[in-house]
C-alpha cells in the first residue's frame, strides 16, 4: 500500500450477465455521501491493508461476509471527493451464494447492478442531494454518477467480466 491510498472499495462481480454489488448511502443521514450509489468501501483503518478494508466494509454495509469473497486482484487507484480521497479498487467474486442487504443506518439500498447499464452514455440527471449531475438514472430512482460511475466504466473498459469467468 502506498501512502497516497486512504480508502478501498470492493467491486464484487458475478453472473453470466455480469452484475456488480452496489449500495446507496442513506439519504436520511447527514453525510457528504448521502444518496450516492457506491461500491462497498471506506477509509483504511489502522493496521488494515486495502483488501481488509474492502472486505470489512462489504460486511458492515452489505452483509457480505469476508469468507464469502474470493479476491482476484485490483483495478488500481481512483480518486474520489474531488481528489481528496484515493481508493484502491479491489476485485472479487462470491465464493458461493450470498444474501446481501443493508445492515446499518448508513446504507438504505443493496443490490446487484447489471454491468450492461454502464455502457449507456451519461447524461444530466437530478441527484436528490447534489442537484444536476452527469450520470445515469437506474431502476428504483438510483443515480449512478461520479466516482462509482468511473469505476464501473473502468470495469467495463477493461473487460473485467470476462476475466472473472475463470474463477
Amino acid at each position: 500500500m502506498t501512502s497516497s491510498i486512504d480508502s478501498a472499495v470492493l467491486a464484487l462481480i458475478w453472473g453470466e450477465e455480469p452484475r456488480v454489488l452496489i449500495t446507496r448511502k442513506s439519504c436520511s443521514i447527514p453525510s457528504f455521501w448521502s444518496c450516492d450509489v457506491a461500491l462497498p468501501g471506506g477509509s483504511i483503518e489502522s493496521g488494515e491493508d486495502p483488501i481488509d478494508t474492502a472486505l470489512r466494509e462489504a460486511w458492515e454495509e452489505a452483509y457480505v461476509h469476508p469468507s464469502m469473497v474470493y479476491v482476484i486482484g485490483d483495478l488500481g487507484v481512483e480518486s474520489a471527493a474531488r481528489g481528496y480521497r484515493r481508493a484502491l479498487i479491489i476485485l472479487g467474486v462470491p465464493r458461493g451464494p450470498i444474501d446481501p442487504r443493508p445492515v446499518s443506518l448508513e446504507v438504505d439500498f443493496v443490490g446487484w447492478l447489471p454491468l450492461s447499464y454502464v455502457s449507456s452514455t451519461p447524461y444530466e440527471v437530478e441527484h436528490p442531494r447534489r442537484g444536476t449531475v452527469i450520470g445515469l438514472k437506474l431502476p428504483g430512482d438510483l443515480i449512478l454518477w461520479g466516482f462509482t460511475l468511473r469505476v464501473l466504466k473502468k470495469l467495463v473498459d477493461h473487460d473485467v467480466a470476462s476475466r472473472i469467468k475463470e474463477f
